[in-house]
């Protein structure tokens, strides 16, 4: 697959099958995800892995997390999503408070590593979603994706195969949102 037609054609997915995505090709897309462009090769990422034989913990850890009316309303179509992913991968950033302009360059790194996995998931049949709802990453899951003090949860990203085909989303003509000078 040509990486145009991976950007064309890669949709998010929330409903999956089921299937288990292999440890090698989760060992692929950490492969791809650092080599995501970063200004004076900071390397800002980190990743916690979740196979899908440890979603067990992840469920746990969204009913505890589920503190609020809101929360526990929305639990049934997190599971749906846990039950039917093959795997998830939490993309974290390191950050430098200190260096906002560093941070905020980091913070871009960590969302174009996002990116390729999603990109060389779909180059291998694996479909994706990349969350950052209150859900997934709020609260007391800051914990359990093993956030340091030091680091910010970019977001999660969930693996597998796509339950249903997704049709494109009609898009804004590109030169219309651009200014050429």
């Amino acid at each position: 697959m040509h990486v145009s037609q991976a950007i064309l054609s890669r949709r998010s997915h929330k409903l999956f099958r089921g299937t288990v995505v292999p440890d090698v090709d989760l060992k692929h897309l950490l492969e791809l995800a650092i080599w995501a462009p970063n200004h004076k090769f900071t390397e800002p990422w980190r990743f916690t892995v979740l196979p899908k034989r440890s979603f067990d913990q992840l469920w746990l850890a969204v009913q505890d997390a589920a503190d609020t009316d809101k929360a526990r309303a929305k639990l049934m179509k997190l599971k749906e999503i846990i039950d039917g992913a093959g795997a998830a991968i939490a993309v974290r950033q390191v950050r430098s408070p200190d260096q906002p302009e560093r941070d905020h360059e980091d913070y871009a790194a960590c969302a174009i590593a996002c990116q390729h996995i999603q990109l060389g998931a779909w180059e291998r049949g694996w479909a994706s979603f990349w969350t950052t709802s209150p859900g997934f990453v709020g609260g007391k899951l800051v914990d359990f994706w093993q956030t340091t003090p030091d680091e910010r949860l970019v977001g999660v990203l969930f693996l597998g195969e796509a339950a249903l085909d997704m049709p494109a989303v009609r898009r804004h003509c590109a030169e219309s949102l651009a200014t050429w000078l």
